[in-house]
């Protein structure tokens, strides 16, 4: 007896790989599902406390209730508890001599100098609109798509004559949502991500229909515990990184793994969903088309890590502080209030850019040191928290192979996404592309990793069915 034939193959048990896989099983489709790691769910990581509940997420963390309704629903189905993220008290603002300024959520704050006030607000305003404009839409083939990819978001910034102090506010957005300073992104593309998120203020806000709006008390990782008991039992297979793709005369494609017993799988269809920075270590035959190629090579992390530290009291909220703080001259540009009730106290702190760089560069000791003065500083007027500290814990991704080295989502540079990005999404043959960086809904966040993979799947189904109908009429 042969191999078997597969209706499809899906490479990654991320989030968008288990939803593509669950499309299939929907549609009675045979399918296979392979994992390079010896564990499910790609960059969602959830540390796990004695008791069993969520110590730390330290892949993706949050959904919400309203705009990212695929996530909510895939919550309710699977029978998890929400918790809403805490926005009572004030913000605070780590100036660039240290001092602090403190205002309400959901206001601006206020500078000493009215001009830096209107600066930062105006920025914000215009990423806002940008992002949030139909007319033409951000996604819109035009001039304006052009001369935005055309420049960094740090030109942008500059261009737009803002004080010193808002171009670091923007920096800030930078640093937390992708890791990178604004001279390493195109303009375009960090309001196009900001577009898929809903807009600037959308995608930063912890309210209600924000992206940091909900947390899941189980952790995120019982997403991708929950969805594989949807699947036929032996449809997954761990520990088996792909080497090669390869696509046949006949129609088929055969796809190599490797490791101590390399085995080849034979599909009509083929679904990647793997970072693309990862294309590269597999050998596509043919080769990948240039229109495809001249993007990937150039999709890139920035430095982005999350230390997660636990407390056995949540000290700022007497403070009357909610533990959302952002800084100008880090080491930690955002903090976030990540407790889970008042017997889990837990601050997230989110390092990027080069401030990331930087802080990364000391020992074990000296980052966790680093990190604790500051949260000293901005939480407890200076007082000396460790005897506060329970557990510290950091993000593995910029060590992590299969994930590409980065999170949580790859950039690009000035120039390439304005003409690329069709290219970059498009299928080549029988393979199709899906991953949460190739979603215009939602990019970066599960959402946008659940419906990529339901919309790469549901390509592939269309182009069996017409396959299928051609073959019935001959």
């Amino acid at each position: 007896m042969g191999d078997p034939l597969y209706d499809v193959v899906v490479v990654g048990a991320g989030l968008s790989g288990l939803q593509a896989a669950l499309t299939f099983d929907r549609e009675g489709l045979s399918y296979l599902v392979l994992e390079a790691r010896d564990r499910l769910g790609g960059r969602t990581l959830t540390s796990q406390s004695n008791a069993g509940s969520a110590k730390a997420e330290l892949g993706a963390a949050w959904i919400n209730d309203t705009n990212q309704s695929r996530m909510w629903e895939l919550a309710q189905d699977l029978g998890l508890h929400t918790y809403v993220q805490n926005t009572k008290g004030d913000v605070v603002v780590q100036d660039f001599e240290g001092k602090l300024v403190t205002f309400p959520y959901g206001e601006a704050p206020k500078y000493p100098s009215d001009n830096d006030t209107e600066s930062c607000i105006s920025i914000r305003d215009l990423v806002e609109h940008l992002s949030t404009t139909q007319s033409p839409s951000i996604f819109s083939a035009g001039p304006h798509r052009e001369r935005l990819d055309s420049i960094s978001f740090e030109t942008f910034l500059r261009e737009s004559n803002l004080t010193t102090k808002a171009i670091a506010t923007a920096q800030v957005w930078t640093h937390a949502m992708l890791g990178v300073d604004p001279s390493e992104v195109s303009a375009l593309y960090f309001i196009e991500y900001c577009a898929a998120g809903g807009g600037l203020m959308t995608m930063r806000s912890d309210a209600m229909g924000g992206g940091q709006y909900l947390r899941i008390r189980e952790g995120t990782s019982a997403f991708s515990e929950g969805l594989p008991k949807k699947l036929r039992s032996g449809s997954i297979k761990l520990n088996s990184p792909i080497t090669e793709i390869s696509q046949q005369p006949d129609g088929t494609v055969s796809i190599t793994t490797r490791g101590p017993s390399p085995q080849t799988y034979f599909a009509r269809k083929v679904i990647v969903s793997i970072p693309t920075p990862l294309y590269k270590t597999i050998k596509f035959s043919p080769p990948l088309p240039a229109s495809k190629t001249a993007v990937v090579n150039r999709t890139k992390y920035g430095f982005y890590t999350k230390y997660i530290i636990t407390f056995n009291k949540a000290f700022w909220t007497g403070r009357q502080l909610c533990g959302l703080a952002q800084s100008f001259i880090g080491p930690v540009s955002v903090f976030r209030d990540t407790s889970l009730g008042d017997d889990h106290a837990a601050i997230t702190c989110f390092l990027g850019g080069s401030f990331g760089r930087k802080w990364a560069s000391q020992t074990t000791e000296g980052k966790k040191t680093s990190i604790l003065k500051q949260i000293s500083h901005i939480f407890a007027d200076g007082q000396d928290i460790s005897d506060f500290v329970v557990d510290a814990v950091e993000s593995p991704w910029m060590e992590e192979e299969f994930s590409g080295w980065g999170c949580p989502c790859a950039h690009l540079a000035p120039g390439v996404l304005a003409d690329g990005w069709d290219g970059l999404c498009a299928p080549v043959g029988n393979v199709h592309f899906v991953g949460t960086e190739l979603s215009r809904v939602w990019r970066g966040y599960m959402e946008g990793a659940v419906r990529s993979g339901e919309s790469g799947a549901l390509q592939a189904i269309t182009d069996l069915k017409a396959r299928e109908s051609q073959s019935a009429k001959l």
